[in-house]
């Protein structure tokens, strides 16, 4: 009677399934549309658990390196709220800097950028018109296929033009006011996120083991720790980095008086972030910038960010992320494109840490199993591949499942019969 039960229990079971997913696919756009919103709600929270993520180191470092050595009772009791404090004053200061100092000349530069844009189109056109004519007359090439380029200039010109449309002016407002409600949002969640870590910490780690099974509960700590150590020092390595590398571009660009130092530098100290892809991403759009500026300012820009590169990739890079993310450049390389084919330029800048994590957490366990097999493992890993000397001597070195060992044998014993065949021929 229970299995009778229990077998029409997994049959409802299965058909409540099927119904449940018949109703996810009738209504997929409501559901989709339903988590885009629930996530539009959660975006503060989100960005602020990234602020409170970042400056946890600072603040972590003022409470456990600076004010723990005080061993005062009185300044016991003040030392976490005194290190928060000045952590994002800190934090509040540096960005006020920026703020005042290059905002400004951001909206400057950008201000005359797109003023001054249509005429670079219409520069670079004719100037590619002549070389193509050159091309043409010179060498006899067919350029037929400018004609799609040149459209492509003529209607940037005219979009160009209408950036001062009233409507373009009115939805760039509103977002740019959203993205502001946002990020201040975050600011002041991000306080209270890492004013109470330690009790949402417990609070996590209570529902861990009220609602899953208590030996998951160490390998569960055993990736956070992982992740935090691989994501955490590579984010505030590649951010310190990447400041580094946009302050040097500003010095460098005002000592040549190239135009717009204070947008590129900050284009290409942003994108620096992005592991491998990152100097391009930044380098290309500005050397265009300066291209359509005037050709000699491209040709200094390149140079000048060839070297900060080289300085960067030797001296700063290692020095400050060093070798945290613990990765080869295959697997670096692999990480960073297929996060990025997957998430985008978030999935650039945070696929390599991730990437990192796992490895890591697979090779230890690897690295397990390995110990657990022994002996007859490590022989595995020592034998050659793809070479006869393995077919000849893996019967003597490694003890291996006895249906596996008759297939080796067979071959090495038709191998043998076949250089006796041989012999016998010659």
């Amino acid at each position: 009677m229970k299995k009778h039960f229990n077998k029409m229990a997994g049959v409802l079971i299965c058909i409540l399934f099927g119904f449940i997913l018949l109703f996810i696919m009738n209504r997929i756009d409501y559901i989709w549309g339903a988590i885009c919103t629930l996530f539009s709600i959660l975006t503060p929270f989100l960005y602020a658990f990234g602020i409170a993520y970042i400056l946890n180191f600072p603040f972590r470092f003022l409470d456990k390196k600076v004010f723990g050595k005080i061993k005062a009772k009185w300044f016991q009791k003040i030392k976490r709220p005194l290190a928060l404090t000045l952590t994002y004053v800190v934090f509040l200061g540096l960005l006020s800097f920026f703020i005042a100092i290059l905002i400004p000349q951001l909206f400057e530069n950008l201000s005359k950028l797109a003023s001054n844009v249509p005429n670079y189109v219409k520069s670079f056109k004719e100037g590619m018109s002549w070389f193509l004519n050159w091309l043409s007359e010179r060498f006899s090439i067919d350029v037929s296929f400018f004609d799609g380029i040149n459209k492509s200039l003529t209607d940037l010109i005219k979009s160009l033009a209408n950036l001062n449309n009233l409507g373009t002016v009115y939805s760039a407002a509103v977002s740019t006011a959203g993205v502001l409600y946002n990020w201040v949002m975050a600011f002041i969640i991000s306080i209270y996120m890492l004013a109470s870590k330690d009790f949402l910490f417990v609070q996590l780690k209570r529902l861990g083991a009220a609602f899953l099974p208590t030996k998951w509960m160490p390998a569960i700590y055993d990736v956070i720790d992982v992740s935090d150590d691989k994501c955490g020092k590579f984010l505030v390595g590649k951010i310190l980095e990447a400041t580094i590398v946009g302050l040097m571009v500003f010095v460098c660009m005002t000592i040549l008086q190239l135009p717009f130092a204070p947008l590129i530098s900050v284009i290409v100290g942003v994108c620096n972030i992005v592991p491998f892809f990152g100097p391009f991403i930044g380098g290309i759009p500005s050397a265009l910038i300066l291209f359509m500026t005037n050709p000699v300012f491209c040709v200094e820009f390149v140079v000048m960010l060839f070297v900060i590169q080289q300085i960067d990739g030797n001296i700063i890079g290692p020095k400050i992320v060093g070798s945290q993310v613990g990765l080869i450049g295959f697997w670096s390389l692999f990480s960073v494109l297929v996060a990025g084919g997957m998430f985008g330029i978030g999935g650039m800048i945070l696929g390599t840490p991730i990437f990192a994590a796992i490895y890591t957490l697979i090779g230890r366990k690897t690295k397990k199993r390995i110990e657990m097999k022994g002996e007859n493992a490590e022989r595995v890993i020592e034998m050659d591949v793809l070479k006869s000397e393995s077919l000849m001597n893996i019967k003597a070195k490694v003890e291996i499942a006895p249906h596996i060992k008759s297939r080796f044998s067979s071959k090495v014993s038709t191998k043998s019969d076949a250089e006796k065949n041989d012999k016998d021929e010659s």
